[in-house]
Parts: structure tokens; C-alpha cells; sequence
């Protein structure tokens, strides 16, 4: 499993594909294609909008939070499950959005690889980081312009779509957006299931959220990808808005430490890849 393709899904934190995943708004921005007109979801029902309203106003009031963090990805080809355990720290701040994603633990099927892995996923407001200390491999790239704030939260700008802070309107413009059924499993949540109105634009295709609506976060996403590959991010022990004194910086390794290092600076109308 050396080689196997993390498709780490962060959600409020992670959903993360390694090779990106969403339509990038500084790519579009860039093309000399001719704007096309927004395909608008005429409604909604009043339970979605509801919770679209609820995560939109959270984002006035999130400052930073701390959880833990397991990411189960089940390879619909292979059939394959691949659970990697850590913890998330994010923020936002005067240099933008932050977080470090970590992972320690990595079970293949049931039994543990590695017991030490020591993967980060970090991204600093401009550069995201890939640090993967098992394999030795450092990729760092910069995914905004210079001296531009980038959110890779935010719905249509980033690999990780999260609808915390935003309009609801700007959501069902790319979302058919519905109501998911309660269950055994999701007693006391609420549940929101997004699907691309323009599919060949993202790398998903749907995304499930379950929301705790006493922290008004996601503690669960679901996301499914065309390959049938479905990668479930699941957030415990949340500490919210917390006096966290993190540092969202990993250094490169030494030229002479064996590891392989790679950084690509930003280049117009390549965001995100």
C-alpha cells in the first residue's frame, strides 16, 4: 500500500483529494472564455434553508476550533478500506483561514500500518502542504496569488467545500441542496446532501453533511466521487473558539535528508491542481 492515492476528504475541515478537487475561482477568472450565465436552484425547502442559514451565521462567530479527526476512505475498485486517525487545528485570522490537518495512526483493512505516520496537511492562508513523513515526500503549493486571501472553504474556491459563512444563495447556485433522512446513527444531527448542478466541474459527486446543531458544525462528511471511492470524515471532542496558540507552519526538510521536495509557486490559471 505504499502507493495507494490518499483521497483524505477534510471537511469542516476535510475534504482534501490528493491532486485537488473543486473548480478554482482565480482559474476562471483568468480564462478568456466567455462568462456563461449561473444555473440557479429556483428552491429550496424551508428545513434547508434553515440549516443553509444556521451554517451562514456560524461563520460570523467561528474564530478557531481543535477536534479529532478519523477519515475512512472504502475504494469501491479495490474494496479496500483505508482509516487514518489524528486531529484537525484551524482558525481564521488576520492571515485568512489556517488549519494543519494531522494524521498519526493508519489502518489498511482492518490492521495497522503504521502507528507513526506522520502526515500534515497544512495550509498557512497561501501555501498548502503536504508532509508526509513516512514516505519522506514534502509538497508544498501555492494555491493563492501573492498577497491575496484565499478561503478553501468556501464553496467554488477551493479543494474543500464547506458551506460555513456563506449565502445560501451562493450555495444552491451549485448545489441542488435536500434534506437527509435522521437515522439510528445520526440521532440529534441534521443533515444536508449536495450535489453539483454542473458536474464536470468538480471531482465529487455529492457530498453529505451531518451537522451538530448545539456546536452548529459538521461532525460528519460523506463524499462520493465518480470512481464510486466513498471517503467519510467523521470530528470528535470539538474545542471551539478556544484561547489555541497554533502554529499553522512546517518547515521544508534539509536538501540532504533523503527527502523528496517539491514547491510550486502559484502560476495564473493554475490554482488549485
Amino acid at each position: 500500500m505504499a502507493n495507494r492515492i490518499r483521497r483524505l476528504t477534510p471537511v469542516f475541515l476535510v475534504i482534501l483529494a490528493a491532486g485537488c478537487a473543486c473548480k478554482m475561482v482565480y482559474a476562471q477568472t483568468t480564462s478568456t472564455q466567455p462568462d456563461m450565465p449561473p444555473v440557479v436552484q429556483q428552491s429550496a425547502s424551508p428545513q434547508v434553508m434553515q440549516i443553509l442559514l444556521m451554517l451562514q451565521q456560524r461563520g460570523s462567530t467561528l474564530h478557531n476550533f481543535s477536534a479529532d479527526l478519523q477519515v475512512t476512505t472504502d475504494h469501491a475498485r479495490t474494496q479496500e478500506e483505508d482509516i487514518d486517525i489524528g486531529s484537525i487545528h484551524y482558525q481564521q485570522g488576520i492571515d485568512g483561514t489556517q488549519f494543519d490537518i494531522h494524521f498519526d495512526e493508519l489502518v489498511v483493512d482492518g490492521a495497522i500500518a503504521s502507528t507513526n505516520a506522520d502526515h500534515d496537511i497544512l495550509f498557512d492562508g497561501q501555501w498548502l502542504i503536504d508532509r508526509d513523513g513516512s514516505a519522506k515526500v514534502y509538497r508544498k503549493t501555492q494555491i493563492a496569488p501573492p498577497g491575496k486571501k484565499f478561503d478553501p472553504l468556501k464553496l467554488g474556491e477551493g479543494p474543500i467545500p464547506i458551506p460555513i459563512g456563506q449565502d445560501p444563495q451562493e450555495v444552491l447556485r451549485e448545489f441542488d441542496v435536500t434534506l437527509l433522512p435522521v437515522d439510528k446513527a445520526h440521532t440529534g444531527l441534521q443533515g444536508v446532501r449536495l450535489i453539483p448542478q454542473n458536474p464536470e466541474e468538480f471531482t465529487f459527486t455529492q457530498m453529505d453533511f451531518w451537522i451538530d446543531p448545539k456546536i452548529q458544525l459538521p461532525v460528519q462528511i460523506i463524499r462520493t466521487d465518480p470512481d464510486g471511492d466513498v471517503t467519510t470524515a467523521a470530528l470528535k471532542n470539538f474545542q471551539v473558539n478556544t484561547s489555541m496558540n497554533f502554529v499553522f507552519q512546517v518547515q521544508p526538510p534539509d536538501e540532504n535528508s533523503g527527502w523528496t521536495v517539491e514547491v510550486q509557486p502559484w502560476q495564473q490559471g493554475t490554482s488549485g491542481q
